[in-house]
């Protein structure tokens, strides 16, 4: 006896209930790719609105991208992560200093190595600039702007938005790059670094014509 026992075709119910998950499956993917496309690259590649009206994050971005998002979000200071090494690949430097000046804009350069985190002289520049509102919004920019300007975003969260370190560490965006694995220095900074408001203030030095008086 042959064991080839025809088997039924789909029911119509049946055949409709498979062509509606398959157009689901369908909606869900182009869904997913839009919502991909949109986090990469609008309005700009690595583009980032940490606090409207405030700060910015970005990669490096051309001179019209510049001069539109100046004009966009009405950019004050252009906070320019970049090493000074860097600056000898194409003109993006001296034209993004001309783009930013035409359109009322200041470059601040803070030169930081590719995974390295600002120093204690660059955060005190980079506060004094965010401290006065004059100098707002910003928007800060490394190459890629995923991974120096992420740990310029994560200044800003624990000084501004009152963030602990876990939350600043969570919330900042890299992009799908493991900050920890790959780049410890950043994570580190984001999660240690210790704002004003928690620091202990410093010791008063003694007065030497108080010491003589108490002799």
């Amino acid at each position: 006896m042959s064991n080839d026992t025809p088997v039924a075709a789909p029911s119509a119910a049946t055949q409709r209930k498979i062509r509606w998950i398959l157009g689901l499956g369908v909606l869900l993917a182009a869904g997913i790719g839009i919502f991909y496309y949109f986090d990469q690259y609008y309005p700009w590649w690595h583009w980032r609105t940490v606090e409207e009206a405030k700060f910015y994050r970005s990669s490096q971005l051309g001179e019209n991208e510049l001069a539109d998002a100046i004009q966009r979000y009405k950019l004050k200071t252009i906070f320019n992560l970049r090493d000074v090494n860097e600056r000898e690949h194409g003109n993006w430097y001296e034209t993004e200093l001309r783009v930013a000046k035409e359109n009322g804009a200041r470059v601040v350069d803070i030169p930081l190595k590719a995974g390295t985190p600002p120093s204690p002289e660059q955060i005190a520049l980079m506060l004094e600039v965010m401290d006065d509102p004059k100098n707002l919004p910003v928007m800060a920019h490394c190459y890629h702007g995923s991974i120096r300007s992420a740990a310029a975003e994560g200044l800003f969260r624990r000084e501004y938005l009152g963030e602990n370190g876990e939350q600043s560490y969570d919330r900042v965006e890299s992009w799908g790059r493991d900050l920890e694995e790959d780049y410890p220095l950043i994570a580190d900074f984001i999660k240690n670094y210790v704002p004003r408001r928690d620091r202990k203030p410093a010791p008063k030095a003694a007065d030497p014509k108080g010491d003589e008086q108490d002799k």
